[in-house]
């Protein structure tokens, strides 16, 4: 017999992720046949688009069956968007819809976790009509990301900004990896190229990021220099951590991966009970569920929920939300292997 308490807590998260999925849906913007229809912004009713946390929203409106259409008129927006080289600006819309552009944060992580958004759009709804359609403009995107690389197989942030950073080169590698494999499935005889230049992004962060002798990342590289790491700085030393694995380019469950995660928990031992004025990091519940921890990444979803989303504090906004909803998603595919009927009962 089901503990009364674990149907209660599933309950709870199931109520708590359909809610964050409705706001995602209200930072969509819903008008056929304008340019700016399928574009989900930073936050319900302001015009502010960061492609790179819009792919992260859709990702998780993938959750739920219904909004799959909506996902396809996201990813629709960003290819109708991409500049020339397959890259794409931040956006920003008025009250009647005209645009205005800014630079963007980086160009390889866009891409990545765009690709990466895609295949998953894919895998998630058999759709192939849609790709096969855009394949020309999926593949600029993967160019894209593969002209930002370095001799040392590394992407730069930005063509305009030559920095190497961790974070950005796990997602443009899973970016690349994932596109490879969405390729495979629909017969394309360009998988085998793209899945290369991931592995090689791969082995540039592995020979060149990964410290041997001191067992760390480091967060980025420019030039020759790699900066110190600090593990008692958050962002970015101890955070970048957790990227690899996030990224699948090393296995959670692996030696490396179970030993990082420990030493995150080490000197980062408050991350569950992060506060505002600062960002909940809420990717952080995703990655403790990677590594089986569900005990920390429930406690982070009760938390954040109390201090940051019943409160309506600002800085939550769509990626919060997204990895929101898929450490709940998360949370209760694994039900069976985290309830812990004594602590709940």
């Amino acid at each position: 017999m089901e503990h009364p308490g674990k149907a209660e807590a599933i309950k709870e998260l199931q109520a708590n992720m359909a809610a964050q999925i409705r706001w995602l849906k209200n930072c969509q913007i819903l008008s056929p046949g304008n340019k700016a229809d399928g574009a989900i912004t930073r936050y319900p009713d302001q015009g502010w688009v960061t492609p790179y946390f819009s792919n992260f929203a859709a990702t998780a409106m993938l959750e739920e069956a219904s909004s799959h259409p909506l996902v396809e008129r996201y990813i629709d927006w960003y290819l109708r968007n991409i500049e020339d080289n397959g890259t794409i600006l931040d956006y920003h819309y008025d009250e009647n819809m005209n645009s205005k552009t800014a630079k963007p944060d980086s160009e390889d992580a866009y891409a990545g976790t765009y690709l990466s958004l895609v295949a998953n759009y894919q895998k998630r709804t058999g759709q192939t009509n849609w790709l096969k359609k855009n394949l020309p403009g999926l593949k600029k995107v993967a160019r894209s990301i593969i002209n930002l690389m370095d001799r040392d197989g590394l992407t730069f942030a930005l063509a305009s900004y030559r920095v190497k950073y961790l974070m950005d080169n796990c997602e443009a590698c899973r970016g690349l990896a994932d596109f490879a494999e969405l390729l495979n499935r629909l017969g394309d005889e360009e998988a085998r190229f793209f899945k290369t230049r991931a592995e090689t992004i791969a082995s540039g962060v592995e020979r060149v990021l990964w410290n041997k002798r001191k067992l760390y990342y480091h967060p980025s590289k420019a030039g020759w220099v790699r900066p110190e790491v600090n593990l008692k700085i958050f962002y970015p030393d101890a955070t970048c951590q957790i990227f690899p694995a996030l990224c699948s380019l090393i296995e959670a469950g692996s030696e490396r991966g179970a030993r990082l995660y420990k030493l995150f928990n080490d000197n980062q031992p408050d991350w569950v009970y992060i506060k505002p004025p600062d960002y909940p990091w809420m990717l952080l519940g995703y990655y403790a569920c990677l590594h089986g921890d569900y005990r920390k990444a429930h406690e982070k979803v009760c938390h954040v929920r109390e201090v940051y989303i019943k409160p309506g504090s600002g800085n939550w906004f769509c990626a919060e939300a997204a990895f929101f909803v898929l450490t709940c998603a998360r949370l209760i595919q694994r039900k069976e292997h985290w309830f812990d009927t004594k602590r709940n009962s």
